[in-house]
């Protein structure tokens, strides 16, 4: 019994070293893999910029490109702490195409620009690991997904954070100087469409990146200014042109100097609304009131504006921002953001102080009961988008 039982174990052991090996020669014979889609989106937000100071695209084939083993992708998603269950890979013929609990395969059989997949380094064996670029990672979200997710991965793909889970908030600047830099800019993108004529959902992608803008410092910013700024068809309040980061110069009285110069203040609120005024034309015309209003927003929230030095230092700030003539300023707490129901209360007073007006506008007669049904779809638009890029949980 005891010699059985001994034998067992052996055959085990030799069992799992020869399982080993012909992962090992599975892993030799494969080349490189790519990391696409989700994943990609997910790897990018959370990496420094892996081409910063780059000079040339590298050009990568996607005919050497192979799929994962499912534990090796767990493990890589591991590596990276990507907060996601899957990892997505292009792949160049349909008979590499699998699914498991931790793999999901894209079939690419075009050829793409140069600069389309970035080298991560050597992964393990005589593999190495790419990932789609930024353009091409929206491009991709923006054929497979709705129209908020592809927006709001454009934010997240021309910002100046990253994702990291040790720092406050979870999110640290790009400008830290070790290394990194943003992603890409919509010129980069656009440019990029233009040259990738045979991939899929260009057209979707070049007419959502029109609502992308630059220059977020967390994905609550982004979330924020999208609901704020989208058009009323994709669920957004439409208060106007929005601008992320936008620096204003502030006049603050005379320095204690003996020139006796005007002290200028700088100051960059997260979201800087400008409109055409809609609502009071007549006083336009008579004087009254300006044809372009302004409003800004700050977002404080509770990861970084807490505890009583924060507080203060944020008071001074919104006085200081009252010193703009003709600006108004509003403030999202996290409780707001949180709130949907206070988060529109809150547009609502932004809109007003617009002269803005309420969306949607209808041109055509409609009966009561189709502008009840009308309001009810806006509505529910208005409450998806908030569900996606500020209530829900976003790894990138």
């Amino acid at each position: 019994m005891r010699r059985g039982k001994k034998l067992l174990v052996v055959c085990r052991k030799l069992a799992r070293t020869a399982s080993g090996r012909r992962r090992a020669c599975y892993l030799r014979a494969m080349g490189y893999f790519i990391v696409s889609h989700n994943a990609a989106l997910a790897l990018l937000a959370h990496l420094p910029n892996p081409r910063f100071g780059d000079s040339e695209p590298e050009v990568v084939s996607i005919a050497g490109a192979c799929a994962l083993l499912d534990q090796e992708a767990q493990d890589f998603i591991d590596r990276y702490d990507l907060g996601i269950q899957t990892l997505d890979l292009l792949v160049p013929s349909r008979a590499d195409r699998r699914q498991s609990k931790h793999v999901k395969t894209h079939l690419c059989t075009n050829e793409l620009p140069a600069g389309s997949f970035i080298s991560l380094g050597h992964w393990m064996g005589g593999l190495d690991a790419y990932v789609c670029s930024p353009e091409l990672a929206f491009v991709q979200v923006a054929h497979d997904s709705s129209a908020a997710e592809a927006i709001y991965a454009g934010y997240a793909m021309t910002s100046n954070y990253r994702l990291d889970n040790l720092a406050p908030g979870g999110v640290t600047s790009r400008d830290g100087g070790m290394r990194d830099g943003r992603l890409t800019t919509k010129e980069l993108i656009a440019a990029y469409i233009e040259a990738s004529p045979k991939v899929r959902g260009l057209a979707k992608a070049k007419a959502l990146l029109a609502y992308v803008i630059e220059g977020s410092r967390s994905p609550r910013e982004s979330g924020l200014c999208m609901f704020m700024s989208l058009p009323a068809r994709y669920g957004g309040y439409a208060l106007g042109k929005a601008e992320l980061n936008k620096k204003a110069f502030i006049r603050d009285g005379l320095n204690d100097g003996r020139e006796r110069k005007l002290r200028v203040l700088e100051r960059t609120p997260d979201i800087t609304l400008t409109a055409k005024v809609e609502v009071g034309r007549d006083k336009v015309k008579a004087g009254l009131l300006p044809e372009v209003l302004t409003a800004m927003v700050d977002y404080d929230s509770d990861a970084i504006h807490d505890g009583r030095e924060k507080i203060h230092k944020d008071a001074e700030r919104r006085n200081e921002l009252e010193l703009l003539e003709g600006v108004a300023y509003f403030t999202v707490t996290t409780d707001q953001a949180n709130d949907y129901d206070k988060l529109v209360r809150l547009c609502e007073r932004i809109r007003r102080k617009l002269h803005r007006n309420k969306r949607p506008i209808f041109n055509k007669a409609m009966s009561a009961e189709q502008r009840y049904f009308a309001h009810a779809r806006a509505e529910t638009k208005r409450f998806w988008l908030w569900q996606a890029v500020i209530d829900a949980h976003q790894y990138w």
